[in-house]
């Protein structure tokens, strides 16, 4: 008897063991410390470009992010390999680097001038102690080098020379025709590329305006041939087509900018007040957006990243009816995207608003509101933004391979749509 009960409990750990391993981490753009504000991941070469570099070029990767205090703090960095879904990959560091695997952040500099006092931090990748090897996707852990906390994660991926890679919007889509939804078709062109199986080797996701919350992996090909396969007519590529995002500008604290409707000084600080908005669920409101990015940007000193202020903006919405079956929150890359309780915002009954008060520093912002239905983690724009197949999105296609035999998926396809109707 005794014997059955150790086996047992040996059962019992190695599959627990094997449960805590099956839940892989999910690397994405994000803080862990309310210290940390400001986080943006760029391609060196352009603000408007998304965080993907070529392999073996001058190309390079610029994380930004401040911590509030003129404290140093001594961060250090690691770079991890990601599969195609953002789980780490199954290779070593020698295999993906060469270099380094810890490095200390060593460009930053004090805040100056400021009501809020901060250090601003910058990690250029690659550089000369870290070298990337191969293609694919990686995120960079940044941490406390005495404690080893990680107070922030950046994502950013590496292209190499592949395939072509083609796609189109249609506003008569196979659900609505010039209504709510905008569809996509997608086209892979490997004449050039050695390739065994396109169909199940290759893996293609779809984003809309940086989201990850409705991200697309498509699986059935409409056409495969010894050149090129097609994605059409695939109900996995029709997006609700929501509305252009909403805008603010706190580039000067001295007048009231964009969507300000006023600025108070209160105990030392900036408070901005944003005009409430309301729902747009009925009408397409035309604006010229930057698809969710905020700049950094001050007229009030001749460098953004150290002179700028930190001010509180403060976010309503107009909602007469607080009992919606869900959670209403902002997004945009002012909240990295992330569809948490760092981006919900509370009702207020007094006012009938929905309410949130974000730290941020003076820029160019975008955002808007998406609903979270109670047990889902997918936002919608139809309830509050509204869907019109008019609305000028940012579609992003990346094209993934992992030959027969290799241990890591390889970025071989990019390519970025704007719709316009």
């Amino acid at each position: 008897m005794l014997f059955y009960h150790i086996i047992r409990l040996c059962l019992c750990a190695l599959l627990f063991s094997f449960c805590q391993s099956a839940v892989a981490k999910i690397y994405r753009t994000e803080t862990f410390s309310s210290q940390i504000k400001s986080l943006q991941v760029r391609n060196a070469g352009d603000w408007y470009a998304p965080a993907v570099v070529a392999l073996n070029t001058t190309e390079c990767i610029i994380i930004d992010f401040d911590e509030l205090s003129h404290n140093f703090q001594d961060y250090y960095y690691s770079v991890v390999h990601c599969n195609a879904d953002w789980t780490p990959s199954d290779i070593s560091p020698f295999e993906y680097m060469a270099g380094f695997e810890e490095n200390p952040v060593e460009d930053y500099r004090t805040s100056f001038n400021t009501q809020v006092d901060y250090t601003h931090y910058r990690v250029r990748l690659p550089n000369d102690r870290v070298q990337l090897k191969i293609s694919g996707n990686y995120a960079v852990t940044v941490y406390s080098r005495d404690d080893r906390v990680i107070v922030l994660q950046a994502c950013f991926s590496v292209l190499e020379e592949g395939i072509s890679v083609g796609a189109a919007v249609r506003f008569n889509t196979d659900v609505d025709s010039h209504g709510k939804h905008q569809q996509l078709s997608v086209r892979l062109n490997f004449a050039n590329y050695r390739v065994q199986n396109p169909a199940a080797d290759f893996k293609v996701y779809v984003a809309q305006n940086g989201r990850t919350d409705n991200q697309v992996l498509l699986k059935k090909p409409f056409l495969v041939n010894m050149r090129e396969m097609t994605f059409d007519y695939n109900r996995d590529l029709i997006f609700p087509a929501g509305n252009e995002f909403r805008r603010f500008e706190s580039v000067n604290v001295g007048y009231n900018g964009l969507n300000v409707e006023r600025t108070d000084y209160v105990a030392s600080y900036t408070h901005v007040s944003l005009y409430a908005d309301r729902p747009r669920s009925s009408n397409y409101a035309y604006d010229q957006d930057q698809d969710g990015r905020f700049l950094i940007r001050t007229s009030q000193g001749s460098d953004s990243d150290s002179e700028g202020e930190y001010v509180f903006v403060h976010f309503a919405l107009q909602w007469d009816d607080p009992l919606i079956p869900g959670t209403v929150h902002l997004n945009g890359e002012l909240t990295n995207y992330i569809l948490n309780s760092g981006s919900k915002m509370t009702y207020d009954f007094d006012r009938k608003q929905f309410v949130r008060t974000l730290l941020l520093k003076q820029g160019s912002y975008n955002y808007q509101y998406l609903f979270v239905p109670t047990g889902s983690e997918k936002g919608e724009t139809a309830l509050i933004e509204g869907d019109f197949y008019q609305t000028e999105n940012e579609y992003r296609i990346m094209v993934y391979h992992r030959p027969t035999g290799e241990r890591y998926d390889k970025l071989i396809g990019l390519c970025e749509l704007r719709a316009a109707n």
